[in-house]
């Protein structure tokens, strides 16, 4: 027997599942980030930590990470957040929505797809073919951040995508 349509989502139903998908995807970054934190730290990677901010263009976050006063504040947190927004956001969000307009309730796409996604976005963002290599170096601690950003995302609101 054929299952019937789906009926159209209601202004309602629609802003509900906007939030979710956002509260998800915000729940999906820290995880993210938490992933990402754990694996710098139990790899020795904080003495890179200066270089690595600096190859990625981030040179007043560098400075701050050196103990050097930054003469502009401002210019440190556009950097912050900018690096904050493309590298943990960004592929979260670019999955998600592709999850959502396409329907898709499986685990693997999310997990393999954000895995994908965490693991191509840097070298996207960055024009430093230095960055790149170094990032080559880091790509599988950023397909388990990938993995577990997935996940997370899945677990929250992946589940219930409707197209």
């Amino acid at each position: 027997m054929n299952a019937p349509p789906p009926r159209p989502r209601s202004v309602i139903g629609f802003l509900d599942r906007l939030v979710l998908v956002a509260f998800a995807a915000v729940l999906a970054a820290i995880a993210a980030l938490v992933v990402g934190v754990m694996g710098l730290a139990n790899h020795g990677f904080g003495q890179e930590l200066t270089g690595t901010a600096e190859l990625l263009g981030l040179k007043a976050l560098a400075t701050v990470i050196e103990g050097t006063p930054v003469e502009d504040i401002g210019a440190m947190i556009r950097q912050a957040a900018t690096a904050a927004l493309a590298i943990w956001l960004a592929p979260i969000a670019l999955v998600a929505v592709i999850g959502e307009t396409m329907g898709k309730t499986s685990w693997m796409f999310y997990a393999i797809g954000m895995a994908l996604a965490f693991a191509v976005a840097p070298m996207v963002m960055s024009l430093n073919i230095l960055a790149i290599v170094l990032l080559y170096r880091a790509l599988l601690g950023l397909l388990a951040i990938g993995i577990v950003a997935g996940t997370v995302y899945w677990l929250v609101a992946g589940r219930s995508a409707a197209g």
